[in-house]
C-alpha cells in the first residue's frame, strides 16, 4: 500500500508494534499521522498529531474523530493479552471490550472520512492478542476420547 502524502491514523501508537508502524508510516512519506494513544504522546516529527484515545471511550473516541478532517487508512493496532484466570469474567469483558468493540466503534466512528476518501482500513490482529483464546478454548472444549 502506498500511503505517501496519506493521512494516516494508527491506535495504540504509544509503544511496540504501534510505535514501529507511525515510524514506518513517516519513513514511507505519510502526510499526517494521528497517534492514537491513552496517554500523552511526544515525537519530534511535526507531521505526527497525537490523539488521546482510549478505543473503549465513546467519548474520546469522539473527540478524535472531531480532531481528524482527512483520513485514508485506519490502523487498527490498539489491544491487549491479559495472561491471567480466564475463568475470571472481568478479564474476559476487558479484553473483549479493547480487543473486539474497541476497535468496531473506531472503525465506526472514522468510517465517514474514510468513505469520504476511499480509504483503508487495517486491523492488526497480532498473535499475542489472540493467545488467551486460544489456551483457554482447547481446555475447555475437549471432546471425550472415542471408545473403541
Amino acid at each position: 500500500m502506498n500511503i505517501s502524502n496519506k493521512s494516516v491514523l494508527i491506535t495504540g501508537a504509544n509503544r511496540g508494534i504501534g510505535r514501529a508502524l507511525l515510524d514506518e508510516a513517516l519513513r514511507r512519506g505519510a502526510k499526517k499521522v494521528y497517534a492514537g494513544t491513552r496517554g500523552a504522546l511526544q515525537h519530534p516529527d511535526e507531521r505526527v498529531t497525537p490523539l488521546t484515545l482510549d478505543v473503549t471511550n465513546g467519548s474520546q473516541i469522539q473527540r478524535a474523530v472531531d480532531e481528524v478532517d482527512t483520513l485514508d487508512v485506519l490502523i487498527n493496532n490498539a489491544g491487549i493479552a491479559i495472561y491471567d484466570d480466564l475463568s475470571n469474567l472481568d478479564v474476559l469483558e476487558q479484553t473483549f471490550a479493547v480487543n473486539f468493540l474497541g476497535l468496531l466503534k473506531v472503525t465506526n466512528a472514522f468510517l465517514p472520512l474514510l468513505k469520504r476518501s476511499n480509504g483503508a482500513i487495517v486491523n492488526d490482529l497480532s498473535l499475542p492478542g489472540s493467545l488467551p483464546y486460544r489456551s483457554y478454548l482447547p481446555t475447555q472444549h475437549q471432546r471425550p476420547p472415542r471408545s473403541t
